[in-house]
Formats: structure tokens, sequence, C-alpha cells
């Protein structure tokens, strides 16, 4: 028997370079059980595999160079969320061909079989067994199908913000430690576990609509109206969540709150639109042209200073630095105004032109002509005009030279 203390805990490792022969990866696991056939590695495969966990949860890693490596994986006590950092996966199923290449996390259900060819690989992964999803669904109060527990992918509107991966790295150094047992490993595979239930839709569930696809409109719909700064009344009526409902699967997948989530989201695009400052002369707004103060305004802040000390603290920086930063960073590459300033000033240089008419040219006032000009080119549109002439001078000196 288990000790309940433990509840299995062990640590385990493969390596070629070692003598373990690629098959023990999936005898030691599953006691010698034929779930796994066929599994082999080229001689010239090179590989690393690690497992980390208890019998309810285990992390693992695989790191494969040079060769392939393939099998055939049957039903199994374990779903099996992964996600590749390097490499291509190759799954196939009964009636479909997965390609997995690096990037979202793709979860196999406990009672998927398939076949797999791998190379170049390094996979992390997390395996929830089935009967304990199953417990922490029933506590959640979700309804479960009778049959096989069947997942479908995460939506990409979830799957960028990395929920899973945001918990494994906070929770992350205490699962792989020997030392967190009993009750407190089993409250940190819960929250695993709460994470997968919630942000990868269960199939098979009639008419109940999963958790994770209300997750996924909530989100949406923050994203599609966050300028209009909607309440959490407003949101949970999108998503079909009750307000509680809201409040509990965001705590529980993406550690926040609707309106923080909201926040954040209205400061990431204030950030987006600073550091893409006067990218199109096409833009109905633009960051450089509008400043600071306009664009979070569009974003729904409208006290500048709680403004200013929420962006400092969610990225660091002012947000007029930002903008400083973003327009430095493409000196040599100016904005459609500056540039448009410039062509006015190579036309008009030998003219009697003065600051105003540059600015008219390029459909600005002086004053921002002038910030524009110091801060993409480290010079005024005076001093250019100079430069200018003074180029002009020297050429018609040297050709009037070589005419003698």
């Amino acid at each position: 028997m288990t000790d309940p203390s433990t509840n299995g805990f062990r640590r385990l490792r493969f390596a070629d370079g070692e003598g373990s022969d690629y098959s023990a990866i999936f005898e030691a696991e599953y006691h010698g059980t034929e779930f796994a056939t066929g599994t082999f590695a080229t001689h010239d495969a090179r590989y690393e595999y690690t497992v980390v966990g208890d019998d309810d949860v285990t992390l693992r890693t695989m790191r494969a160079e040079g060769g392939r490596r393939g099998g055939r994986i049957g039903p199994r006590g374990d779903h099996v969320v992964f996600w590749l950092t390097r490499g291509r996966l190759e799954m196939h199923f009964a009636d479909h061909t997965r390609v997995v290449l690096p990037g979202n996390p793709y979860i196999a259900s406990a009672s998927e079989e398939y076949r797999f060819e791998s190379s170049e690989t390094v996979y992390n992964g997390v395996h929830i067994a089935d009967r304990f999803l199953r417990s922490v669904g029933r506590d959640l109060g979700y309804r479960l199908p009778p049959g096989p527990l069947l997942f479908d992918q995460q939506d990409e509107t979830v799957a960028r913000r990395e929920p899973l991966r945001h918990l494994i790295g906070e929770i992350g150094p205490a699962l792989v430690d020997d030392r967190v047992l009993g009750p407190m490993r089993t409250a940190l595979n819960r929250r695993l576990a709460v994470v997968v239930l919630d942000t990868f839709p269960i199939r098979n569930r009639g008419d109940d609509v999963p958790v994770a696809n209300r997750l996924r409109d909530a989100i949406r719909f923050i994203e599609a109206h966050a300028a209009a700064r909607p309440s959490v009344p407003e949101i949970a009526a999108a998503c079909g969540l009750s307000q509680r409902g809201l409040q509990d699967v965001f705590a529980r997948t993406l550690g926040s709150t609707p309106n923080r989530f909201l926040r954040d989201h209205r400061l990431d695009q204030v950030r987006a639109e600073l550091l893409r400052a006067d990218e199109s002369p096409t833009a109905e707004h633009t960051a450089a042209t509008d400043g600071v103060t306009a664009v979070a305004r569009r974003w729904g802040f409208t006290n500048p200073g709680r403004f200013a000390e929420a962006y400092r603290a969610r990225f660091g920086e002012d947000p007029a630095t930002t903008l400083r930063s973003a327009l430095a960073a493409r000196l040599g590459r100016s904005s459609w105004r500056v540039r448009r300033a410039l062509a006015y000033i190579e036309q008009h240089a030998d003219d009697d032109v003065s600051l105003a008419d540059v600015a008219a040219a390029a459909g600005v006032l002086p004053r921002r002509l002038q910030q524009l000009f110091r801060d993409e080119r480290g010079e005024t549109p005076m001093a250019h005009v100079r430069a200018v002439r003074a180029a002009r001078t020297r050429s018609a000196a040297a050709g009037s030279r070589r005419d003698r």
C-alpha cells in the first residue's frame, strides 16, 4: 500500500547516457503494463526524461537531441497537459493527426489512444490522474460525463494568457521539493487540477457549457469593450456566469479579479499605442501627436495622476518615458510627420522658410514639431534647415572648384 503521508512521491530520471532503454520510461511509470507498445528511440537519439510528483500529479520533462522517438500510447490512468519549447511532435489518433509545435499547451485525454513520432523536442508536461481530476471536479460542482473524461484544446483567447504555466512558475519549486508531502502537496495538486478543469473545455456535457468557454467569453468581452470599462455585472452577463462565479474563475485561473484584469488590459493597450507611436500616417490617432494623456483617455483613464501611478506599478517606468524611448529607438526611421517636415525642408530650404511653415506642412503645431525633432533626430527643425543650406553651399563650392 502507498503511504498516505507521501502518496507515492517519487523522483525518477532516465537518460540514454546512463544505460536507460527508452521503453524503461513507460515500464517504470506504468508498472510494466502494455499500454505503451512499439516504443523506440533510434541509436543516435539522446534523451533525458525526469519525473517528479506523486500518484495524483507529476511534473515531467523530456529533453531529446538527434534521432527520432516514437511508439503507441494506449488508454492510461492520467490526463497529460504538455507544451513544447523546441522540436516537433506528431500525434496520430484514430480519426485525425495532430502536429504539435512549440507554443500553446496541448491536452491528451486519458482514454485517447494515439501513435506518436517526435524529434529534437524539449517537452514539459503535467500528468494528472483521472480519478483525482474527477474528484476535484465533483468538489467544484462540475457536471462530469458518466463515460470517459474527454477534453478539447484551450481556446487561443485563454491560451495566450498561459494560466497553467504561470501557476507552475509560482508553485513549481514546492512541487519538486520532496519535503512537501501530505495535505500540503495535495493542496498544490488541486490548484493545478482546478486550472486544467477551468481552462480546457470538457466534452459531452449536454447543454451544460464548460467553465472554460465561460472564461473565454469573459476575456473576449473585456478585450472588445475595454475602453468603455464594463462593470462586473456586465461581464458576468456576457459570459453567462454569476458575479460570484466570475470572480471565482478569475481568481482560480488568472490570479486576478475581473476589474484588475480589465485595468491591466487597458494599461497594456496604452503601452502598445505608446510603443508604436506615429507608425502610420493614416492612423486616426497616434500617441506621438496626441500625447500620453489623450491615449490614456481613449482607454478610460481620466485621472492622470492615478493613471501614471498604475502604469509605473505595472511596467516600472513612466508612460512618457515609454513614449520617448519608442521614438528614440526609431532614430533614422522617423515618424511620418517628421518625414513630411524633412521633405518640405528639402524642397524649400532656399526660400525664406519659417518654423511655422514647416509645422504647417507636417500638420502639427510648431511646439509639437520641435518636440518630435528633438526626440527623433536630436535637433530642431530650423537647425536642420540650416544644415541643409550649409550642405548645399558646400556642394556648390565643390562644384565650382571642379569647373575651374
